[in-house]
């Protein structure tokens, strides 16, 4: 059975929040730093330079194909493919004036 006095004692979550203060002030972690709202910064501003430079770079060797998981998924989409040569057309090994490797099927041609 519930008192009067036990719901005295009861504080909201929002009340518990407002009195504990915020995870940085116990030495916690920002979950959102790359944000940085809780910190002040402007998360619509643009970067400095020297932040570019670090995102770029960090752009740059995720997508490297060699820090490609095995079993990432590529989009193509963007990419054109030569059906005849079995390669994209902006494949270095890629060379049109070559005959296709592959003969055609006349087998479809027949049936």
């Amino acid at each position: 059975m519930c008192t009067d006095t036990d719901s005295q004692d009861r504080v909201s979550d929002d009340e518990q929040d407002q009195q504990d203060g915020t995870i940085l002030d116990d030495g916690g972690i920002d979950t959102d730093e790359r944000a940085g709202r809780s910190q002040g910064i402007d998360p619509d501003a643009e970067p400095d330079e020297d932040t570019k430079h670090e995102m770029e770079e960090e752009r740059e060797r995720r997508l490297d194909p060699d820090n490609r998981p095995d079993t990432a998924e590529v989009d193509n989409t963007q990419r054109d493919f030569d059906v005849e040569r079995g390669m994209f057309t902006d494949a270095e090994e890629y060379d049109e004036s070559q005959p296709p490797p592959y003969p055609k099927d006349t087998d479809d041609a027949e049936g």
